[in-house]
């Protein structure tokens, strides 16, 4: 037997759902079909059995009022002819005829045994056919479909009813043999049906179940694992996205573990080298204060690239809260203004290796932003550029608009990046060239942190490059003044 929470798993299951779905609508639907049909039956019937009766009561009220009529009715010898031929009739026919004046007093009764000759019957069928609409009444109860009929004498201008009661029990217990038969039929059918999408279920099911399998595998860090997708319905599209997420996952965790690795490694390597330089100073107590100052200047330069490091961690913090609570500190900037800074801040970065650069604006630009995110979006590409530009190169930055998005395109003469590796750039910890030092190959922070800060502002950021060519990073960013 199965567990509490073994059991609560399958009410709660999507097979399980999935057949409580269908009992309670094929229960609603065989119920509504059920009433329609049996109703649509009864209703066929006894529509016949009234059908056949108007005939039959017609030609008994043609009779009485035409050969008696109402005046003579009144007279006895009138009465037994009609009283006669009435119960003659009513064994032909098999059922009980009575025959009323218009004062509705029962002048004729086919039934001797249970006779009503004389007394008033005040009923509603029998007032409407006194008042020229023939009517039916059926009583379920006593099985009884009763049938007044208007006789109307021409001669003596008076009007009489014709009433035929007949049973139809015959109807009902055809009816119940009906009910009885249907409701077998619809409780196989529904059996049956239960069945089936208890069977169909479990193959519906099954390409879910097995997803969930290997997500619950994956859950537990086995990212290498993918869904197979063997169906082309949305069960393979759902394992097709799945997979391509977990394929960028996997893509994000290994530069995050390459990332972990060379920051624990250019940690322990500074660490490593103030300690040596430390323990030489100490060894050396009558050493030259030349050969000190030159150590602690090393050990400077070692905390120096501990701090440059543990500044590129805290910047990863910044992206990822900057990701999550995705806040701008927006307000009216001219795009000029801000490039012109930038690059007048890096001028002396770029003058160390002879490069060049200019700036083109083809005609004013104002956007609403956050000029310190966009500022540094602008500044880690034009900063790579001039990292992987040869000396005696180029960037040129120019901004344009189309009146809805402001244009800024970045252009350098560097060694450019190879087709395969434009989107992979602008992963978290990604370098294109593994082999590069961290003073040339930084962290891998630099374009990640670029196009989140684009991205927050609503715009996009895309990479035109070849090896040996340069590159072209073009920013698009909404105007929204």
């Amino acid at each position: 037997m199965g567990t509490i929470s073994d059991n609560l798993r399958w009410y709660f299951s999507l097979r399980f759902k999935l057949l409580f779905s269908y009992i309670t609508l094929s229960l609603v639907l065989l119920l509504v079909f059920y009433f329609i049909v049996m109703n649509a039956i009864e209703t066929y019937h006894i529509e016949s059995r009234v059908s056949e009766l108007s005939v039959e009561a017609i030609v008994v009220a043609n009779y009485v009022a035409g050969r008696h009529g109402f005046n003579n009715l009144e007279q006895e010898t009138a009465q037994w002819t009609l009283q006669t031929t009435i119960v003659s009739r009513s064994n032909t026919l098999g059922l009980r005829i009575l025959v009323l004046n218009d004062h509705a007093k029962v002048l004729a009764d086919s039934n001797i045994g249970n006779s009503r000759v004389g007394q008033t019957m005040l009923r509603h069928d029998i007032i409407s056919a006194l008042n020229g609409t023939d009517t039916t009444d059926l009583n379920r109860d006593g099985y009884l479909l009763n049938l007044a009929v208007s006789a109307h004498d021409v001669n003596s201008d008076r009007t009489g009813v014709v009433l035929f009661v007949t049973s139809v029990e015959d109807i009902f217990r055809s009816m119940a043999d009906i009910r009885t038969t249907l409701m077998l039929t619809t409780l196989l059918v529904s059996l049956l049906g239960v069945v089936l999408v208890f069977a169909i279920s479990h193959f519906l099911i099954k390409p879910l179940r097995n997803t969930v399998g290997v997500v619950r595998r994956m859950a537990t860090g086995q990212l290498s694992l993918r869904i197979p997708v063997t169906t082309r319905d949305e069960y393979a599209v759902l394992a097709t996205a799945f997979n391509s997420m977990t394929e960028k996952l996997e893509q994000a965790e290994k530069p995050r573990l390459e990332f972990v690795s060379n920051v624990s490694h250019e940690m322990r390597t500074p660490l490593s080298a103030i300690k040596v330089l430390s323990e030489s100073i100490l060894l050396h107590d009558t050493a030259p204060e030349e050969m000190y100052r030159e150590f602690l200047q090393d050990i400077n330069q070692e905390v120096d690239r501990m701090t440059d490091i543990i500044n590129d961690l805290l910047t990863l913090v910044k992206v990822d809260q900057q990701d999550r609570e995705q806040t701008l500190n927006a307000e009216r900037i001219e795009l000029g203004q801000m490039v012109e800074d930038i690059l007048t801040r890096l001028f002396p970065l770029a003058d160390q290796k002879k490069i060049v650069l200019l700036y083109e604006a083809e005609r004013p630009v104002e956007i609403l932003a956050d000029e310190l995110k966009l500022t540094m979006a602008i500044s880690n590409i034009v900063e790579n550029g001039i990292k992987y530009t040869p000396g005696g190169g180029t960037i040129r930055v120019s901004i344009d608009s189309d009146f809805q998005n402001a244009i800024i395109s970045i252009q350098d003469t560097g060694i450019g990046i190879p087709e395969e590796e434009h989107e992979k750039i602008f992963t978290r910890f990604y370098r294109v060239d593994k082999t590069r030092d961290r003073e040339t190959g930084g962290t891998g922070l630099g374009l990640a942190i670029s196009r989140s800060n684009v991205m927050l502002h609503g715009g996009t950021i895309r990479v035109k490059s070849h090896p040996d060519e340069g590159s072209i990073f073009t920013i698009r960013l909404p105007i929204r003044l």
